[in-house]
């Protein structure tokens, strides 16, 4: 039986630590902190919604997006499907999609894989869009790290491609995990400036961030530039990326983001929501292709767990 009053005295606990760890932030004051922000953060701007009349200029904007699934039991008897879209406000799409599993490489156990698998297909989908129709502005689910880590080559293909044919490319950052807030202001550096900005910014405000503190800008031109905004009645911030050599167009993108968010949603673009939701691998989808496609005797003696069988 759970003992309820074990967890209920646990569960206070971490309330009692996580209030006396933010404390510190918890109780900055809103105009003290605004003038820290202006002072050692960057430029605190108002966001302006584009107008119909102009909003046309992005009639072919792209997003790009990407999912997995798996199916199966531990490393090395799991198969995993990775999904990618690339989806133009105009119609235009292109899907890329990869199976792997481990039971047939000689690759070690690696937690990284599946992220890298992603972040690939990710930008081999945005390079097929790109080789097929034309675009201006490319707007990628999620900041740039990301590619820089799991796929360094791919993403200086996308960089000097965009660079060359003049397309804005930008990322979207629902989840921030950076501390630079934390960093410049003395505060508890295991703080991440999601946590700080929580109701921090008003409805339409957003924080274009100093190069010089930006740890994602380098100054030989092979970074980025970054800003912080709040784009809904949603009190979280959310955070873009955009390559250095395009920071001129930050406001303007900045603009786009929050002109493309409803007032009432969790503070992403629409046309993201839409996107992830086209390419999304459900488990009802991955059971249903590996059933019909796999011999029974394959799916069952590889790729079913322990746990799945009790429901067969």
């Amino acid at each position: 039986m759970i003992n309820l009053d074990n967890l209920k005295s646990q569960i206070n606990e971490v309330n009692f630590d996580i209030k006396n760890k933010y404390n510190s932030v918890f109780t900055i004051d809103s105009n003290n902190f605004k003038n820290k922000l202006k002072t050692e953060i960057g430029e605190l701007i108002k966001l302006k919604k584009i107008d119909n009349e102009n909003i046309i200029r992005y009639n072919s904007l792209v997003g790009v997006d990407g999912s997995n699934n798996r199916s199966g039991g531990a490393f090395p008897h799991f198969i995993e499907i990775v999904q990618g879209l690339a989806k133009s406000t105009n119609g235009n799409e292109v899907f890329n999609s990869t199976v792997y599993t481990p039971a047939l490489s000689q690759t070690v156990d690696d937690g990284n894989l599946s992220q890298k698998l992603l972040a690939s297909i990710e930008i081999e989908t945005a390079l097929e869009y790109i080789d097929k129709y034309e675009l201006k502005y490319l707007m990628m689910d999620g900041g740039f790290i990301r590619y820089k880590i799991h796929c360094l080559e791919l993403f200086k293909k996308l960089r000097q491609i965009c660079e060359k044919k003049g397309i804005i490319l930008f990322g979207v950052i629902k989840d921030i995990k950076t501390n630079l807030i934390a960093s410049k202001l003395d505060l508890d550096k295991t703080i991440y400036d999601r946590e700080i900005l929580f109701n921090r910014l008003e409805i339409g405000e957003a924080i274009l961030i100093n190069n010089e503190i930006n740890k994602k800008f380098l100054e030989n031109g092979d970074g980025f530039s970054s800003a912080f905004m709040r784009t809904s009645n949603f009190p979280g911030a959310i955070g873009v990326d955009i390559l250095d050599t395009q920071q001129t167009h930050l406001k303007e993108i900045c603009n786009l983001i929050y002109t493309l968010t409803p007032i009432n949603s969790r503070g992403v673009p629409l046309w993201l929501d839409i996107v992830d939701k086209d390419v999304k691998i459900t488990d009802e989808i991955i059971e249903t292709l590996l059933e019909e496609f796999l011999d029974r005797d394959i799916y069952e003696r590889f790729f079913i767990s322990e746990r799945d069988k009790r429901t067969l």
